[in-house]
Formats: C-alpha cells, sequence, structure tokens
C-alpha cells in the first residue's frame, strides 16, 4: 500500500512539473482531450487509486478504475455492550468502470455518474474474550453520484465527486474461542449489514 502511494504522489508531482500553459485549469478556450489519466484519493474510507479516462463523445466518459484502501486502526468500538478492538479497509481493494454524462452544455464540469465494479472490503476484530472477527465485503458494487469538474481538455484537470456505493452487506465470522462467540457474530453481522457507504473523491489528472 506504501509503494502504491509513492507512485501516485510522484504522478501527482510529474503532472504539476509539467504543466506550463495547460496548468490554467479554469480556462474555458482549452483544447478538447479524448483521453485522461488520474490520481484520485477518497474516504470516509481513507483511499488512493488510478483512473483512464475515455470520450465516447463530447458530453460523455468511460472511465476506468483501481483503488486501493489505506488501513482504519479501531481502537474500541461499542456494539451490543461488547468492545472490539482491530482495523478496517485492510487488505482491500477495487476495481472498476464508471460512466460519467454533462447534461448541461454551457455547464460541462457538471456530471452525473453511474457504474460498477469489484471488489473487497475486510476488517480484523477482537473482542476481550480473545475471539477474532473476520469481516469481508466483496464481490460485485455500484456507484451513482454527481462531480464538478474534470473537463474533457487538454492539460490539467481538478474533479470532486460525491455519491453512493452499494455491496452485498458482507458476512462476518470468527474462530469461537468461547460460548459467546456465535451470538456476537451475529450482531457483528447485523450491524454491518446492507452495504451502504457514502463516498466523497478528489481527482487530479491530465487530459491528451
Amino acid at each position: 500500500m506504501k509503494r502504491f502511494m509513492i507512485v501516485c504522489m510522484t504522478f501527482a508531482l510529474c503532472i504539476g512539473a509539467s504543466a506550463q500553459d495547460n496548468f490554467s485549469f479554469w480556462k474555458k478556450d482549452r483544447a478538447y482531450a479524448e483521453n485522461a489519466f488520474s490520481i484520485n484519493t477518497a474516504g470516509p474510507i481513507p483511499s488512493v487509486g488510478f483512473q483512464f479516462d475515455r470520450q465516447l463523445s463530447k458530453k460523455t466518459t468511460l472511465s476506468v478504475f483501481y483503488g486501493e484502501a489505506n488501513p482504519v486502526d479501531v481502537s474500541e468500538i461499542d456494539i451490543n455492550n461488547v468492545s472490539y478492538s482491530g482495523t478496517f479497509a485492510d487488505e482491500s481493494s477495487w476495481s472498476g468502470m464508471i460512466i460519467n454524462y454533462r447534461p448541461i452544455e454551457a455547464l460541462q464540469a457538471f456530471r452525473v455518474s453511474a457504474g460498477l465494479g469489484v471488489g473487497s472490503l475486510n476488517g480484523f476484530l477482537d473482542d476481550s474474550d480473545g475471539n477474532s472477527y473476520h469481516w469481508v465485503d466483496g464481490g460485485t458494487f455500484t456507484f451513482t453520484g454527481i462531480g464538478y469538474g474534470l473537463r474533457p481538455v487538454k492539460g490539467l484537470r481538478l474533479g470532486v465527486d460525491i455519491g453512493v456505493i452499494k455491496t452485498g452487506g458482507g458476512i462476518v465470522s470468527t474462530n469461537g474461542l468461547t460460548m459467546d462467540a456465535s451470538a456476537r457474530t451475529f450482531d457483528l453481522q447485523t450491524d454491518f449489514a446492507g452495504g451502504w457507504y457514502p463516498n466523497l473523491q478528489f481527482t487530479a489528472g491530465w487530459g491528451f
């Protein structure tokens, strides 16, 4: 994960160093670009990713992406009067594609988006009795949202997106060292059910 983040940061620095005249991303008269390569960071689960954009038309963009999460340490959470500690988003990654559509001709920066992908989210928790729990939410997921920026132009492109990710909801398993482990697994399963995740993403890229 650290190497992946270093590659992303290096790419961002290269973009900034070579931007020159194309750095003025706010200008309206920039040349049209059919392709773009970007890096992004998102939350509330901290993550970084790569993205390649291809214009299907001046209003429609197909984006193919890959991302990895940065594990989040959980010092203590309380579920049904039981305390747990561990990590979330450990060994987690995803890939897929998104269609962005610009419905307003005079406001090309505004986008509506929808997409799908496959991935895996993992969480590892321990209780005070020595039981361990593994939460995994994998398989296919969908994304819907809106965004601003990332116009199909040459040079530097910046954008922000907000939306909702829907997954299958995940499954919790345990090593079951004590009699309470099964009931606690059910509590965790119930608490993590649903598979709805808000997503806020910032993107920087280069159109060509």
